[in-house]
């Protein structure tokens, strides 16, 4: 069987998935809610909030921390490890990083690095565009 790894684009069927078990299947069921949802997932308050894939108007609290992870969806509680949302969460966390000025979390092409002559922030910290151009950075 072929390594798994988050930073490959799942191109299986559903009905390929239900054949795959365990934490390999987690992390492909994974990257499917990330792939349908990545301009919905957000952070805030400290929680990563995932869109349901069944139920339009519901997102999952994700908790991705030092302390472990947690979601509040049933197959979290039933398994009592990383879900599908958890995954999508820490995929998201990987492709995004916040801005040092508002705290608010961008894609890295999103960002832009402070240069080394500005008085307010230290060298190579990055500000989204909003807080870059109202600096002075841009």
């Amino acid at each position: 069987m072929a390594a798994l790894s988050l930073a490959q684009r799942a191109h299986t069927s559903t009905a390929d998935l239900e054949h795959v078990s365990g934490v390999a299947g987690r992390i492909l069921r994974g990257q499917k809610p990330y792939a349908e949802h990545v301009a919905e997932i957000r952070f805030e308050d400290g929680v990563w909030l995932v869109p349901s894939q069944h139920d339009a108007t519901s997102v999952y609290e994700v908790v991705i921390g030092r302390r472990g992870e947690s979601c509040e969806c049933a197959d979290f509680e039933h398994h009592c490890g990383s879900c599908k949302h958890i995954v999508a969460a820490t995929i998201a966390k990987a492709k995004t990083a916040p801005c040092v000025s508002c705290g608010q979390r961008f894609r890295h092409r999103g960002l832009y690095p402070v240069p080394g002559d500005n008085l307010t922030f230290f060298e190579s910290e990055l500000l989204c565009r909003g807080c870059a151009t109202g600096h002075g950075v841009l």
